[in-house]
């Protein structure tokens, strides 16, 4: 969820910044067109660097594998639970005979 945050900002920021480098190119007197395309592209490489920096924090990777392993203890029962009654219903289907006083109770 963080991570799309940051993406939504850096989109917004890359957007900002590209409004802001049409402002300063109408303006007259302005650097070339070469400065300013350079100077924009080391922001991105700024911006970059910082969003690979918050990336990767601990704290995702922390949340991301708590998230992981309570996902393994709720699906575990419930895999170990279906697997168990997949093979009960495969040994009836196999040998209808011993089936057959278990439906009769």
């Amino acid at each position: 969820m963080k991570l799309l945050a940051m993406v939504a900002l850096l989109v917004t920021i890359c957007s900002l910044e590209g409004a802001l480098v049409r402002r300063q190119a109408e303006e007259p007197g302005q650097p070339d067109m070469t400065t300013m395309v350079s100077q924009y592209f080391q922001a991105m490489a700024d911006y970059g660097k910082d969003l690979m920096e918050k990336a990767k924090a601990s704290e995702i990777q922390t949340q991301a594998r708590t998230y992981f392993e309570n996902t393994h203890k709720q699906l575990t029962p419930l895999v170990k639970t279906a697997g168990a009654e997949l093979m009960s219903f495969f040994s009836k289907w196999m040998n209808p005979e011993k089936a057959a006083p278990d439906a009769a109770k």
